[in-house]
């Protein structure tokens, strides 16, 4: 659990942990140069050990506490979230139990100290709790990271073959997927609310700039450069052309993707290029004739509610297949 200025959601967090039933444990806290006393002020407990880390920053705290981890299992946690308490032993019990799994998650309940959470994060709680076997992760994986990082269980072992944590300009759990991910780590979670995960406006995914969408989505595309090439792509087709497909264009050109072109259904963009590639139209109704001719890869760059759905619709109606013929990446 690292940590930067715990505050008063320190201590139900902590306790949270210690609370955990059936399991033997020891809670690490990285102290990332905090300045308040809130780890100070904790009740004392023998299963805690506080470490201050050497360097400025929640990468380098996450690499102290894998430095200094000593059991087989690695958790991760937050200071401002709470689990409960069956969560630890809910996650050992499935690992045990599938063994091909490398990275568990759990389902969440994003909560905020008063009234209900905000409604993007809302849609992303349904959609997260929703991908609980690897297939339905990886089917899904380049749409957004499906691994809440505070609930992440795995073996120690894994963590350090992976290489820890990587400090980039873009968030360091989803690298760590990605990487994971293009290693063959399969992911998955056990069904169950296992924790409650805390949205507040100090939340480090609200304030830091790795965490923006273009630094995501700049991580996103060097990963699927690298995904594509191991299914042996060089180039794709993008769908949509609005400001997540272009950057998307972007940052995979400078990853050396060749885009081919782009897919729009606005008839006033028949004839038209964007970034210098040719927009194909086609119809509202996704002609299979006009889907048919889009050779390369398609790489579904389209957000809008229900949008995705009715392109995926039609595209496995000619037996097009996920990961395959298409990839979703929003």
């Amino acid at each position: 659990m690292p940590v930067h200025n715990g505050g008063d959601y320190l201590a139900p967090a902590v306790q949270s942990i210690l609370a955990q039933q059936d399991v033997e444990l020891e809670l690490l806290l990285i102290d990332d140069h905090s300045s308040d006393s809130a780890i100070e002020s904790l009740a004392q407990d023998p299963r805690i050990r506080a470490i201050k880390s050497n360097q400025r920053g929640l990468v380098p705290a996450l690499n102290t506490g894998i430095k200094h981890a000593q059991g087989e299992w690695l958790a991760r946690m937050d200071a401002d979230d709470i689990a409960e308490p069956q969560r630890l032993k809910t996650q050992l019990d499935f690992m045990h139990a599938n063994r091909d799994i490398g990275i568990c998650g759990t389902q969440v309940a994003i909560f905020k100290d008063q009234g209900k959470a905000d409604e993007g994060y809302q849609r992303y709680q349904q959609w997260i709790n929703s991908l609980t076997s690897h297939q339905q992760i990886q089917e899904q994986f380049f749409v957004e990271s499906a691994i809440p990082h505070p609930t992440a269980f795995m073996r120690l072992s894994s963590l350090k073959q992976l290489g820890g944590y990587q400090d980039n300009l873009w968030p360091e759990d989803y690298d760590l997927w990605c990487r994971a991910y293009l290693a063959g780590f399969k992911f998955a979670k056990p069904k169950g609310q296992l924790l409650h995960w805390r949205d507040y406006q100090k939340r480090t995914s609200r304030q830091d700039s790795r965490y923006k969408k273009n630094a995501f989505l700049r991580c996103k595309a060097f990963y699927l450069t690298k995904w594509l090439a191991k299914q042996g792509h060089q180039n794709c087709t993008i769908w949509g052309t609005g400001p997540t497909g272009l950057k998307l264009h972007d940052f995979l050109q400078e990853s050396g993707i060749q885009i081919d072109g782009f897919v729009d259904i606005n008839p006033k963009l028949r004839g038209q290029c964007k970034r210098g590639k040719p927009v194909i139209v086609v119809s509202k109704d996704l002609q299979p004739d006009e889907l048919k001719s889009i050779i390369s890869i398609n790489l579904i760059a389209v957000s809008a509610r229900g949008a995705r759905e009715k392109i995926e619709v039609a595209l496995n109606a000619i037996h097009y297949q996920r990961n395959r013929d298409y990839v979703l990446v929003a």
